[in-house]
C-alpha cells in the first residue's frame, strides 16, 4: 500500500523509476531506483498508530484545533491522562489564555503551565509561581485541587523545595506555603500545556501522556525506521552511488509536527538560554537524533508525509550525497552552519514553472493560427 502511494509521488514529480531492481544480486534491496537526469534511491517506510492511542489522539487533536486561533506568541506541549474529558480541555484552554497574557507583562514568568488536577474544582482557580533550576520562573495557572495537591509536569521541580509561594485564589484568599507542601512532581494530573516563550503564534508541538510509562515517542520511531532503511541504502549504493531519500508516510491523529520530525532527526527538543537571560533562550534540538556526523550519512535526505499531505523534505546536512534540491513540489528545511534551519517552499516554484509552461503553449499555438491566416508555410 505505501509503495503505491510512493509510486504516485515519484509520478506526479514526474520521476522515472525502477521497482527493486533486478540487478541487485546479493543483500537487500530499496524499493525504488530512481532514473534520470538526477538519480537517486528511494525506501518507503510506514509509522503505524500505536495501539490503544484512539483516545489521547482524539483529546490531543482537541486541543490543537481549541488552541489554534489562540493569538498569543509560545510554543506548548500538552500532557493527557486517559481520564481527562472535553471538559477538561474547554477549561485548560481557558487557563491557557490567561497565562499567555502574562508573558506580555515586564515581570512575565519564563514558562507558564496551565494545569487540570486529578481531583478539580473547575468553579475556581489558582496562580502560583515556583522558583526552579533549569526553567527559572514557572507561572503556574490551574483549576483548584479538591485535594490541596498540585501534580508537575515534565519534571518541574520547585528548588529550594522549602521556598515560601503565595497562591492567589479566584476567591481572593492568599495564603503563603512551602512549596514541597503543595506541589508534587509525582502527583497524576488529568491535563496539563506546558509553554515556553516563542516569536511564532501558539502552537502545540507534541503531546506526551500524563503517565510517564507512556510518553509519546515518535522521534525514536523515526530514528528506527531511518537506521532500517541507511542499511538498505548502503547496500543499494554498492551498486549505483546515488543519493538516497527515505520516504516516510503517515497516517493518523497523532502525525507529529515539523519540529518533532527534525529533532527526531536531528535530536530532541531541549530548552536553552544563557545564565540568568531566560529571555533570551530557545528550543534546540539535543545531540542524540538519527543524524550526526557518523551516524546514518548514507541517507540524504526524509521525505515526511503526513494523512496525505503536502510532504515535507528534510536534508541531512551531514549526507555522504546531497539530493538536489526542488525534485518535488513541497516544502524543504536543511540544517545550516550556525546550528539553525532554513525553510524553502518549492511549492510555490513548482506553480510558476506550470504556469510558465502554459503560457509558453499558448504563445506557441497563437503564433500557430497567425500563422496559417496570414498563408506563412514551415520550413
Amino acid at each position: 500500500m505505501s509503495n503505491a502511494r510512493a509510486e504516485q509521488l515519484l509520478t506526479k514529480a514526474g520521476i522515472s523509476f525502477e521497482p527493486e531492481p533486478e540487478w541487485i544480486k546479493e543483500g537487500q534491496k530499496p524499493d525504488f531506483y530512481c532514473k534520470g537526469r538526477k538519480p537517486f534511491w528511494c525506501e518507503v517506510k510506514t509509522l503505524e498508530r500505536p495501539e490503544d492511542t484512539e483516545k489521547f489522539n482524539r483529546t490531543f487533536c482537541d486541543l490543537r484545533s481549541r488552541t489554534s486561533k489562540i493569538e498569543q506568541t509560545g510554543w506548548g506541549i500538552a500532557y493527557i491522562h486517559d481520564n481527562s474529558s472535553e471538559r477538561d480541555a474547554k477549561s485548560i484552554v481557558r487557563l491557557l489564555k490567561r497565562g499567555l497574557k502574562r508573558f506580555e507583562d515586564n515581570d512575565s514568568p519564563d514558562v507558564v503551565v496551565a494545569l487540570i488536577p486529578l481531583k478539580p474544582d473547575r468553579r475556581q482557580f489558582v496562580r502560583f509561581s515556583v522558583t526552579t533550576r533549569e526553567r527559572g520562573i514557572v507561572e503556574f495557572h490551574s483549576c483548584v485541587s479538591l485535594t490541596g495537591i498540585y501534580g508537575s509536569p515534565d519534571g518541574i521541580n520547585a528548588e529550594p523545595f522549602g521556598q515560601q509561594v503565595t497562591q492567589h485564589f479566584s476567591t481572593g484568599a492568599k495564603p503563603t506555603l512551602a512549596a514541597g507542601t503543595f506541589l508534587h512532581p509525582d502527583e497524576t494530573f488529568l491535563l496539563a500545556i506546558v509553554v515556553w516563550k516563542h516569536t511564532d503564534q501558539f502552537s502545540l508541538i507534541t503531546a506526551a501522556s500524563a503517565l510517564p510509562a507512556k510518553r509519546l515517542k515518535t522521534p525514536q520511531r523515526i530514528r528506527e525506521v531511518l537506521s532500517d532503511a541507511n542499511d538498505q541504502f548502503k547496500n543499494g549504493t554498492r551498486y549505483k552511488n546515488a543519493p538516497c531519500l527515505l520516504t516516510i508516510f503517515h497516517d493518523g491523529l497523532d502525525v507529529p509536527d515539523k519540529a518533532i520530525i527534525a529533532s527526531g532527526l536531528y535530536g530532541n527538543l531541549k530548552f536553552s538560554y544563557p545564565e540568568r537571560q531566560p529571555e533570551r533562550g530557545k528550543l534546540v534540538l539535543d545531540k542524540d537524533g538519527g543524524w550526526t556526523r557518523d551516524k546514518n550519512r548514507t541517507t540524504s535526505a526524509v521525505l515526511y508525509v503526513r494523512n496525505d499531505g503536502e510532504p515535507l523534505l528534510i536534508h541531512n546536512r551531514w549526507a555522504h550525497k546531497r539530493l538536489p534540491a526542488g525534485l518535488f513540489s513541497c516544502k524543504e528545511i536543511s540544517l545550516l552552519q550556525n546550528g539553525t534551519f532554513r525553510e524553502i517552499d518549492y511549492t510555490d516554484t513548482a506553480r510558476l514553472s506550470s504556469a510558465l509552461a502554459r503560457m509558453v503553449d499558448v504563445t506557441k499555438n497563437l503564433i500557430c493560427r497567425v500563422g496559417r491566416l496570414l498563408g506563412w508555410t514551415a520550413s
